[in-house]
């Protein structure tokens, strides 16, 4: 199918479905926002994901926030959102909490695409996900940002992120990928630990490649700064300095960035509102 007729497939479908009640498998793509500790971030990114021309499913999987932050994320379940608990007692990699959440929503993707995304990252373009389907197909089933750069290795390049990152599930399926560390260790193919690598996608890419899938790139990923660009704004780093780096600098230059990020997503939410109502 042309990326053209599926965008026109999808958008009746919306139509249809904003009437009449819509079940998970109704949508066209599932957004999955792994969770840990910033909740504070997640109205106005339903918000902007809710305006979207094509709107996703939305799986919000929350990765070991302590109770009281999951009573505020059920205040965000509803028809359309569902929320989720990830509860292992310990993991041998820091992010295997991330890539255990990740695994879930494959398992519970059940549309054609899937949008991964972090808690931080605020759609810049109202048609962000149109836009992301008309690039995503059987033949190219992964696209997204690059992982950011890690010192002392070239590993991460030509490595997609999980930053936004959209993903055709039935080539997924068909092979067999996953985000799993104990996958990826037990290949025997794993790169020996250093300071942040490998992290959250190596296991996946390993999967990719063996597959002879290789990823399509829209864009880049940094390290510790605010990245903004046509598609994006993603803060970056928010959880991991939320939990490793509390009092340092760069969760305090963090925390500024994400002031700002917030203020421009909810002014973007209020445009977008008006352009829906007279759309």
């Amino acid at each position: 199918m042309a990326a053209n007729d599926l965008i026109t497939l999808a958008r009746a479908r919306e139509a249809v479905l904003t009437r009449t009640g819509r079940k998970p498998w109704d949508y066209q793509v599932t957004l999955a926002i792994p969770h840990r500790e910033t909740p504070e971030t997640l109205p106005v990114l339903l918000e902007l994901y809710r305006l979207q021309t094509v709107r996703p499913y939305v799986l919000i999987i929350d990765a070991g926030s302590p109770w009281r932050t999951a009573r505020e994320l059920e205040k965000l379940r509803r028809p359309g959102v569902e929320v989720h608990y990830v509860r292992a007692h310990a993991y041998r990699h820091p992010s295997a909490a991330v890539t255990t959440a990740l695994d879930l929503a494959h398992a519970l993707c059940r549309t054609p695409y899937l949008l991964h995304t972090h808690t931080d990252v605020f759609p810049r373009r109202r048609d962000l996900v149109e836009w992301l389907l008309t690039l995503c197909r059987g033949d190219q089933p992964v696209v997204g940002y690059e992982m950011s750069p890690r010192p002392g290795t070239n590993g991460w390049r030509n490595v997609v992120s999980h930053t936004c990152s959209m993903l055709h599930m039935p080539t997924m399926r068909r092979l067999g990928v996953t985000w799993s560390f104990e996958r990826y260790w037990e290949s025997g193919e794993a790169a020996p630990q250093q300071h942040g690598y490998p992290d959250t996608e190596q296991p996946f890419d390993r999967c990719l490649r063996r597959a002879g899938v290789f990823p399509y790139l829209i864009g880049h990923d940094v390290n510790h700064a605010r990245s903004v660009d046509a598609n994006i704004d993603h803060v970056r780093s928010l959880s991991g300095l939320e939990l490793y780096n509390r009092h340092g600098e760069l969760h305090r230059a963090c925390r500024t960035n994400l002031a700002a990020a917030l203020r421009e997503a909810k002014s973007r939410a209020a445009a977008w509102r008006k352009e829906a109502r007279h759309g």
